[in-house]
C-alpha cells in the first residue's frame, strides 16, 4: 500500500474522531459534575470539526479527482500523487496530485484548477488579504486571524499576499464593468486630496521635503472619492447616499491620478447622473486635474478652508484680532453670503492703506481672486450641494492613515500600494465583488 493510498485509509477511519471524542468528553464531564460550560464548548467543537473537515477534504479529493496524464505536454515529466500540504480556512490537509516539469518550472493543473496560491486556498487568501489590510499591522493581522478563525498565519505569509492581491485588485478596480444605475443620482462628487506616507530612504531618495534639512521624509499619495446623491431639495441640507462612497489611492503625479479619478467617475455611471460637481481644497493641482478631467462640472472650493484663508488674511491686516470676532468673523458672513466681490474690494483698500504689508496682503487676497467663481457658497447651498470636503479628509485618515502611517512604520511604495488598494477595495464595498468576479474566473 503506498502512502496516500494508506493515509486515505486511516483518515477514513477516523474522520469524525476529533468531533465524536470531544462530544463524549464533554458528555462525560456532564454526567460526573452536571455543570456545562458553554464557552468552552464552542471553542472545543469548532477546533473538532475543523480538523475533521481537513480530513473529509482529503478524502473528497483522493476519491473524486482523477488523474491528468493526458495533460503533459511535450518535454515535461509527469510525477503521479506528488503531496502538497494545503492551507485552507479549516486548517492544514494533504492533497496529492499530478505535477508536470518542463526542467525549468513546474506546475500541477489541481492547483490551478482549485486556485491554489503557494498551497494557499482562495478562502484563506481572501481572509489574509484583507486582515492585511485593515488590521494595523501584518503582525496584528495574524493575531486577528488567530483569534477570528483559529488558524496560524505568519505575518510574513500575510504581507506576501498582500504582494499578490494587492496589484490584482488595483487592476480589477480599474477595469470593472460600469454601473448603469436604475434611478439616476442628481448629483455626483468626486473630490481628492494628498497626504504623505512615511517611506523607506530608498523611496525618498534625491526628493525635496520641508524638514529642515529640506529632504523628504516620505511620498505624497494622494486619495480620491466618488459619491452620490440621489435628490436635492432646495433649502435643504443635502444627503449622502448610504454606501455611495468608493474610493482610489494612487502614488501617481497629479497628471497621472486625474486619469484614475475620471475612471472611477466614469465606472460609478458619471454618463448618467444629472450634475456632477468637484470638490476642493484651493492646492492648484486640485483645479488642474478638474479643468482637464471634468470641465463641466461645477467646482466648489471647501468653504473650511476657505474660513481658514479669511482667518489668516485678518490676522495678517489685524494682528491684535481673534478669529471669532472683528474683520474675520465680518469676512466669513460674507463669504457664506456670496459677497466675495464685497471682500475683494474691501481687503484691496485695505492694502493701500497698509503700505509696509501690501504685498503680503495682495498675496493673500489673490487666492481669493483666483477662486472667486469656487465661493459662491450661498448659491451652492441654494441649489442644494454640498460645499465641504470632508469625506475625502475623513478618507485620508481612515484610508490611509489608520493603516500606511502609523508610528514606527516606513513603507516601500508597492507595498503601500498593494495595501491601499485593498483597503480601498473594503471601505468602498468592493471587495466582495472582486473576490465573486476571481471565482467566476
Amino acid at each position: 500500500m503506498n502512502l496516500p493510498e494508506k493515509k486515505l485509509q486511516e483518515s477514513q477511519q477516523e474522520r469524525y474522531r476529533e468531533t465524536e471524542a470531544f462530544l463524549k468528553t464533554i458528555a462525560e464531564q456532564y454526567g460526573g459534575t452536571g455543570i456545562l460550560d458553554m464557552a468552552a464548548i464552542e471553542e472545543g467543537l469548532l477546533c473538532a470539526l475543523m480538523r475533521d473537515g481537513c480530513k473529509l477534504l482529503e478524502m473528497f479529493f483522493h476519491q473524486h479527482v482523477p488523474e491528468c496524464a493526458q495533460q503533459r505536454k511535450t518535454g515535461e515529466r509527469h510525477y503521479r500523487k506528488r503531496h502538497l500540504q494545503v492551507h485552507s480556512v479549516l486548517g492544514r490537509f494533504s492533497l496529492w496530485r499530478d505535477y508536470f516539469h518542463d526542467g525549468k518550472q513546474g506546475r500541477a493543473p489541481l492547483d490551478e484548477q482549485l486556485g491554489l496560491k503557494d498551497g494557499i486556498t482562495p478562502g484563506l487568501q481572501r481572509l489574509m488579504s484583507r486582515a492585511g489590510a485593515m488590521s494595523g499591522s501584518f503582525e496584528l493581522a495574524s493575531d486577528d486571524i488567530k483569534s477570528y478563525s483559529r488558524l496560524d498565519v505568519p505575518g510574513r505569509s500575510i504581507q506576501r499576499m498582500a504582494a499578490v492581491i494587492g496589484p490584482s485588485i488595483q487592476s480589477w478596480m480599474q477595469n470593472r464593468n460600469p454601473i448603469k444605475p436604475k434611478l439616476a443620482p442628481a448629483v455626483m462628487y468626486v473630490s481628492y486630496d494628498g497626504t504623505q506616507v512615511p517611506t523607506t530612504k530608498s523611496e525618498t531618495e534625491g526628493r525635496k521635503g520641508k524638514g529642515p534639512d529640506g529632504k523628504s521624509k516620505g511620498r505624497e499619495v494622494k486619495l480620491g472619492c466618488v459619491f452620490t446623491q440621489l435628490r436635492t431639495v432646495q433649502g435643504e441640507h443635502p444627503d449622502r447616499d448610504p454606501d455611495s462612497t468608493t474610493y482610489v489611492a494612487s502614488f501617481d503625479e497629479s497628471v497621472d491620478f486625474g486619469g484614475l479619478i475620471r475612471q472611477e467617475a466614469r465606472l460609478r455611471g458619471m454618463a448618467y447622473v444629472k450634475k456632477v460637481v468637484v470638490l476642493g481644497d484651493g492646492a492648484p493641482w486640485i483645479w488642474e486635474v478638474a479643468r482637464v478631467n471634468f470641465p463641466d462640472a461645477i467646482w466648489i472650493l471647501d468653504l473650511y478652508h476657505a474660513f481658514e484663508h479669511v482667518n489668516d488674511m485678518a490676522a495678517l491686516i489685524y494682528p491684535n484680532e481673534s478669529a471669532d470676532t472683528g474683520h474675520a468673523k465680518k469676512w466669513r458672513k460674507w463669504l457664506k453670503a456670496d459677497k466675495i466681490d464685497k471682500l475683494i474690494k474691501e481687503v484691496a483698500g485695505l492694502a493701500e492703506d497698509h503700505s509696509c504689508k501690501k504685498d503680503e496682503i495682495l498675496k493673500a487676497l489673490n487666492y481669493f481672486i483666483k477662486n472667486r467663481n469656487r465661493m459662491l457658497y450661498a448659491s451652492f447651498r441654494k441649489a442644494g450641494y454640498f460645499v465641504g470636503s470632508g469625506v475625502v479628509e475623513a478618507g485620508c485618515k481612515t484610508v490611509i492613515g489608520k493603516r500606511a502611517k502609523q508610528s514606527g512604520m516606513f513603507w516601500h511604495v508597492q507595498g503601500a500600494h498593494n495595501i491601499l488598494s485593498t483597503r480601498c477595495a473594503v471601505l468602498g464595498h468592493l471587495f466582495d465583488d472582486y473576490w465573486k468576479q476571481r471565482k467566476t474566473a
